[in-house]
């Protein structure tokens, strides 16, 4: 029984979906190119310094000498507008200045395929034209599928072939003084770490991570629903003091009235959480909770003044709250709505685009 209760409370390492996501992109990539016959060789993660592999270039069979350095990114949050975009933040010189060309690709885990760029290409052009990009458009007909590897490769090995040079390396004074600072931060770097083993305890919360260890079957969905009743008593608590403030305002309209007032705000409140619910971008989904939680601690803060002494509520953030809650509503509304029919329209748009001739079955 007791070895039952222990293994109970022994929870399996959890894989975090951004891992998930990155290894699809370079599994598919490295499943492509292997297929049609090219190396592919991994860099460790430790090691990654902009590039995630190489990829080495095969005729007939045999190794052509020709290599490139890849950059993989997975995830529908290189979407753009339209196409996608990899961040080329802190590496335009090591991309334009790298012996080999050095390309991305992007994989799109919604459409299951891949778009490339070839960024020494795009990158060589921006910075000849005096221009400091933040970031390399991929374009959505860039697919890298088993139909178009071939022409990809001989577009990069023709790049290649045309630009087989050394690139000159200045090193000027500024780049010189530049990597003597940084021999000077660095050189205490071999000292001794003297950090305890597992890192330095937080002793304020150690009682409660006993606590829950103690404790393993603990389960989450008491803590979830207990504040979903914090939350729905909160409201309920300060509906009087909301109902108060709006109809002290006196306004004849019956779309000022208090009753009104309440529904747009709960209505808000409970489109807003439900959206949330919905969303599948967890850090626009967290975004829109952030906001249903900032109307309802405004909402407190001014209803339940009109229900206690204990503090009086500012008359100006009182009357933008009040006057301009029922404006934020109808934006949110229309906004919202629109904002997600475009994505829809756009998912489907890069859904025929990618796969001309339908889904296949279990896409």
């Amino acid at each position: 029984m007791a070895l039952r209760r222990q293994r109970r409370g022994m929870a399996m390492a959890r894989v975090l979906p951004t891992k998930k996501i990155e290894r699809a992109g370079v599994n598919e990539f490295r499943a492509l190119m292997e297929s049609a016959g090219h190396i592919v060789q991994e860099i460790d993660g430790g090691n990654d310094y902009g590039e995630d592999c190489y990829l080495s270039f095969t005729q007939k069979g045999e190794r052509t000498g020709d290599i490139v350095a890849v950059q993989v990114k997975s995830g529908t949050a290189y979407r753009r507008s339209v196409g996608y975009g990899i961040s080329c933040r802190g590496h335009v010189q090591d991309w334009t200045r790298s012996r080999i060309p050095v390309i991305g690709v992007v994989y799109d885990p919604d459409l299951r395929k891949l778009f490339w760029v070839n960024l020494t290409e795009f990158l060589l052009q921006e910075v000849e034209q005096g221009r400091s990009p933040k970031s390399v458009p991929v374009a959505e007909t860039a697919m890298l599928d088993i139909d178009t590897v071939e022409a990809v490769v001989l577009r990069i090995r023709s790049f290649i072939s045309k630009n087989d040079r050394v690139r000159p390396i200045e090193l000027g004074i500024l780049q010189s003084v530049t990597r003597k600072m940084s021999r000077l931060r660095n050189r205490q770097f071999n000292d001794m770490d003297r950090t305890p083993v597992g890192g330095v305890p937080y002793e304020m919360a150690s009682d409660s991570v006993d606590f829950r260890e103690r404790h393993p079957g603990f389960h989450p969905a008491l803590v979830k629903w207990l504040s979903v009743g914090v939350i729905v008593g909160l409201l309920a608590m300060m509906a009087p003091g909301l109902f108060k403030a709006v109809e002290r305002d006196g306004h004849a309209s019956w779309l000022w009235s208090g009753w009104a007032w309440l529904v747009c705000y709960y209505g808000t409140l409970a489109y807003l959480l439900m959206v949330s619910g919905k969303d599948p971008q967890k850090r626009r989904a967290r975004f829109l909770r952030w906001g249903a939680f900032s109307l309802i601690w405004s909402g407190w803060y001014v209803g339940l003044a009109h229900q206690t002494s204990a503090w009086s509520v500012n008359p100006i953030f009182e009357w933008i709250f009040v006057h301009q809650m029922p404006v934020v509503a109808k934006f949110l509304l229309l906004y919202l709505t629109g904002f997600y029919l475009r994505q829809e329209i756009d998912r489907r748009r890069r859904l025929r685009l990618a796969y001309p001739e339908g889904v296949p079955e279990g896409g």
